[in-house]
């Protein structure tokens, strides 16, 4: 048996959900609409499946591959536009023709004609999205979570509410009712989220308010009277997406600076032999950390050195001659050891590795510790976010903490 399906070109109702990506691949409460309609037409004894799209085929061609994933053999026709059911069928000569504008078990709910209509959607769906999602549980009646989410234990859900998979809600934070967050988004503290759809990989900034609206990446909707805004500050929306190309070390200014100052400072070790000396301690303490990737059996390890019996950053004194080396930059996200790296749960967590190991991080701007909830989030945050100007910000009050820290 074989069916067509008709992929929806962008519709000015509902432009927003489109920014990102075509309405098909609109994650509706875990799966994209057309992983729903790929599922439910294997379910039906369906064997091949003709997409035709018209809006960024490309993307299209990537989600589905070859339609392994759900048994089928799939292939992809790019459209110069929206074909109709009739045309698609007349075409084929075929009466197998579906419009995935809607979720197949609610053909009377359309998801993009308005955004209340898609809002609509996802309420009548939350019942039956859990038992279609592998993994996905009732956590308590009418509040479902996915696989590997991390919820602070002082944080609120109220029912109805669902979380994707990998979602990080953090204390005091109030998710519900209503409320739908997308695969690894991040809620940060004291935040509200009420009759809201959260796009995946969004974080929404601690004390942000977020209702009645459609929220992804830094894009805010309110769903209820259209009106739109760009969140330009990072802490209050952001995109978590993670594309930063990061160089591993320094540039060779950086490590000539990190050089002269390890000369200049030089004498602090005549201090830490006075602060040793008496006791079996070293004033050299060696670690390791991990520099790749976390989920690998190989991690390779490291080695870098800090100040015994020093407190605050002076400890890191050592850690001069490792910009110097090329293992570590000025500004990144602190070493882990690799017992750390395996605790990183969610995917926003792993996110801490994707950036170069550090000299000072953005916790350090915090005066966060180095491997609690908070220093989390703001490493993760960093890997997303990072810039020449926030690099010179976090560099600027980290030696400023720095000079003041006993």
């Amino acid at each position: 048996m074989k069916t067509i399906v008709i992929c929806p070109d962008r519709r000015a109702e509902v432009a927003f959900l489109a920014r990102k990506t075509p309405l098909a691949l609109v994650p509706v409460l875990g799966s994209t609409l057309l992983s729903r309609w790929l599922t439910a037409l294997a379910e039906r004894g369906v064997k091949a499946v003709t997409i035709l799209a018209s809006d960024r085929p490309d993307q299209i061609r990537k989600e589905v591959g070859h339609g392994e994933k759900w048994g089928l053999k799939i292939d992809v026709l790019a459209e110069a536009r929206e074909l109709s059911v009739a045309e698609a069928s007349q075409r084929s000569g075929t009466e197998g023709v579906v419009l995935a504008d809607r979720l197949p078990a609610l053909p009377d709910a359309p998801l993009f004609e308005s955004y209340a209509g898609f809002f609509a959607a996802l309420k009548l769906w939350l019942p039956l999205a859990g038992k279609a999602r592998v993994g996905a549980r009732e956590i308590a009646p009418g509040i479902w979570a996915g696989l590997r989410c991390k919820i602070d234990p002082e944080a609120t859900l109220v029912a109805p509410c669902w979380l994707g998979e990998n979602v990080w809600v953090r204390a005091d934070a109030v998710v519900g009712p209503d409320a739908f967050i997308e695969d690894a988004a991040m809620v940060d503290k004291h935040a509200e989220v009420a009759a809201t759809w959260i796009g995946t990989r969004t974080y929404v900034g601690s004390l942000t308010q977020v209702k009645n609206s459609l929220a992804w990446a830094d894009g805010l909707l309110n769903h209820t009277n259209g009106s739109f805004a760009e969140i330009v500050d990072i802490f209050l929306l952001g995109d978590l997406q993670g594309e930063h190309g990061f160089a591993r070390s320094s540039p060779w200014y950086g490590q000539m600076a990190a050089l002269i100052l390890l000369v200049l400072t030089s004498p602090i070790l005549l201090l830490a032999w006075w602060k040793n000396r008496g006791i079996n301690n070293l004033f050299l303490k060696r670690r390791a950390a991990v520099p790749t990737a976390v989920g690998t059996a190989s991690l390779r390890e490291m080695d870098y050195a800090e100040l015994n019996g020093f407190r605050g950053k002076w400890r890191r004194w050592p850690q001069l001659w490792s910009i110097t080396h090329g293992d570590f930059t000025w500004v990144g996200n602190r070493p882990l050891t690799r017992a750390q790296a395996t605790q990183l749960e969610t995917e926003f967590e792993q996110l801490w590795l994707a950036a170069p190991i550090g000299l000072f991080s953005l916790a350090d701007t915090f005066g966060d510790g180095d491997f609690d909830d908070t220093a989390r989030a703001h490493a993760s945050f960093y890997a997303v976010h990072a810039s020449a100007r926030v690099d010179r910000d976090i560099l600027r009050k980290a030696l400023f903490r720095s000079s003041h820290s006993p």
